[in-house]
């Protein structure tokens, strides 16, 4: 089982990357957040990895946090959740608002993530709402009550207004989560605003 890579970058691309380890090239599928920390081409970067065996193929997929190889394993644990679908539900959102969305069994919000129908969502809830803390390092109950579910769509839309100004969407992320954790009831702008203030 190949668990981690530690090589330089030889090609990118938000799916995927190619790197030379010792000599040796390795595609390796990955989300959207993982691409947005990879260095520039000729540059080291080191990759946890998820090797996925099939009867015609052998699949490496990268993360660059152990929280994300975390989910991933855990979307993968769900029936009808393949490797493809599980980089695009991590592509399409940040896992903490993945996470609060199983916790708080928030639907909706979940069929608006690639791939995801109605019955995938509650299955999704249904099967990760307990099981998730590994990821996170709280409990459920103790996530759900951090971010109130109706802060989720407020949080996310802020988050894609400051990846639209240039910031990168873990920074965006970290920022907008301490402000909205401490006044959940401001508004979409003035929730920008403030961030861009502590930036």
């Amino acid at each position: 089982m190949i668990a981690q890579l530690d090589g330089v970058i030889v090609e990118k691309a938000p799916t995927s990357v190619v790197l030379d380890v010792s000599g040796v090239g390795y595609e390796v599928f990955i989300p959207v957040s993982t691409y947005e920390s990879l260095g520039d081409i000729g540059q080291r970067m080191k990759l946890m990895t998820y090797q996925h065996v099939r009867e015609d193929a052998l699949l490496l997929f990268g993360f660059a946090s152990k929280k994300e190889k975390s989910m991933f394993a855990r979307l993968i644990s769900v029936s009808g959740v393949g490797p493809k679908l599980a980089l695009g539900i991590l592509s399409g959102t940040t896992i903490d608002n993945l996470t609060l969305c199983i916790v708080n069994g928030d639907v909706d919000r979940l069929t608006k993530l690639p791939g995801i129908g109605k019955k995938m969502a509650q299955r999704l809830s249904l099967e990760l709402r307990d099981k998730l803390e590994d990821v996170t390092g709280v409990p459920g109950a103790a996530l759900a009550a951090a971010v109130p579910s109706e802060s989720i769509g407020k949080l996310e839309e802020a988050v894609m207004g400051l990846i639209s100004l240039g910031y990168a969407r873990a920074d965006a992320q970290r920022s907008l989560s301490k402000i909205l954790a401490a006044e959940p009831d401001l508004p979409l702008d003035e929730l920008i605003r403030r961030s861009l203030q502590k930036a």
